[in-house]
């Protein structure tokens, strides 16, 4: 990921025109229930707040001396879905078929530094950073197992309705420390 790609990589978001305060309190009250929807596993919900044209993506994490590069896969995703992955990973979540979540991961998202870049060149996005820390806890564990990661979002926003069109979920770890990746970012 080039330098340029790592600041915005959800796409050229060249108009500059800055965010009104509504549309910044829309985003973020949009990132703040997405928030609490995955946490309280209401992932139906969480469903109805993402685009039909979904890309949900998060790059393995490579550590790198500094010249290398920024240790951020370009080929490699711990998560690469669409809508119609998300929506049967969300249907399997539902069922008795999701092993690698019985008994479930319980969360707990801190959503924070939430920073807008510009709009879209159509004038229908807007460019969003922002920084998570999920707490995961498993079974009866008595601690539990912190994930943090940078956000890059695009979110659509129309006739004050907000949805999740890409994300970037650049994990801050190069090894995650989980059986298994099965908790959404």
């Amino acid at each position: 990921m080039t330098t340029e790609a790592r600041r915005n990589p959800v796409g050229t978001m060249q108009n500059h025109k800055s965010v009104d305060l509504d549309t910044e309190r829309a985003c973020t009250a949009f990132l703040l229930q997405e928030a609490e929807y995955l946490d309280d596993r209401r992932f139906g919900d969480w469903l109805g707040m993402i685009d039909p044209e979904i890309d949900y993506t998060a790059p393995v994490r490579t550590s790198r001396e500094n010249w290398d590069g920024d240790g951020i896969s370009k080929t490699a995703f711990y998560l690469e879905e669409d809508y119609p992955s998300i929506e049967m990973r969300v249907k399997r979540l539902g069922s008795r078929y999701a092993w690698s979540e019985s008994p479930a991961t319980r969360t707990r998202r801190m959503v924070g530094n939430i920073r807008f870049g510009g709009w879209s060149d159509d004038g229908a996005r807007v460019a969003v950073r922002s920084n998570v820390a999920i707490f995961c806890h498993r079974g009866d564990a008595p601690h539990p197992h912190i994930l943090t990661a940078e956000r890059f979002d695009s979110l659509r926003v129309s006739d004050g309705a907000v949805s999740l069109v890409k994300r970037v979920a650049v994990l801050d770890t190069a090894v995650l420390g989980l059986e298994s990746l099965s908790i959404f970012l």
